[in-house]
């Protein structure tokens, strides 16, 4: 009779024994890796994780919705004070089918109630280009976009630290795509500046801009004129 081959192994294996023969010890080593695979495709190992992440994307959501509900929205240019907006534009779309680059979106349901489904821009997916016969403007029927008001939607300005031609780089994306003269020029050292008396913050320029950290600090306007026509 042959000898029968012995391995060392944890005392978890034999009661009452550390030393067992091989087979046995490849048996259980076997069974291990059987449960660890059954235990995968189950998605037991995972699942932790998988809810983990599933907590992390809810909590994300719930901080998204909170945000677009707080945030200042960047109305279509000529746009009256927004509690007469609010109360006089009827959501028709009429001014989103008419812009022609699609800058012009309805609010999501995370707006909030009474702001759901009204136009705003988002620049940083689509800005205004400023139409010359302002489209959004003539198809408005409800009158809450309208010509004898400015133009202008939001604020802009350079942020010196974050512009790459203001580190030293060459950069004139934001200069060179403006559609509104005399908004933005450069200086003797080729660095941007917005002017804000003819600025109409379409945000063409945040929208453009390739710098690491956006170099454009773009605000909606926080109130415009009454109309009173």
């Amino acid at each position: 009779m042959g000898l029968v081959p012995l391995l060392l192994v944890p005392s978890q294996l034999d009661s009452n024994a550390c030393v067992v023969p091989c087979s046995r010890y490849h048996a259980w080593v076997a069974d291990k890796r059987s449960i660890s695979r059954r235990e995968l495709f189950r998605g037991k190992l995972f699942q932790p994780i998988r809810d983990a992440a599933q907590r992390g994307a809810a909590a994300g959501r719930s901080v998204r919705r909170q945000d677009m509900a707080l945030r200042i929205l960047q109305r279509p240019p000529g746009a009256v004070a927004e509690g007469q907006f609010l109360a006089s534009c009827t959501r028709c779309g009429e001014c989103v089918t008419a812009c022609p680059p699609r800058a012009i979106r309805w609010a999501p349901a995370e707006a909030g109630e009474k702001r759901e489904g009204t136009p705003y821009i988002d620049p940083m997916r689509q800005a205004c280009v400023m139409c010359s016969e302002t489209p959004c403007i003539t198809a408005c029927e409800p009158g809450v976009l309208r010509t004898e008001l400015p133009l202008t939607m939001a604020t802009a300005r350079v942020d010196a630290i974050a512009c790459l031609a203001w580190q030293g780089q060459p950069c004139r994306l934001c200069v060179d795509q403006c559609p509104v003269p005399g908004a933005i020029d450069v200086d003797e050292a080729d660095r941007p500046h917005i002017h804000a008396e003819a600025c109409t913050g379409c945000g063409v320029c945040m929208q453009v801009c390739p710098a690491p950290r956006n170099a454009i600090d773009h605000q909606p306007l926080p109130s415009r004129p009454f109309w009173h026509g």
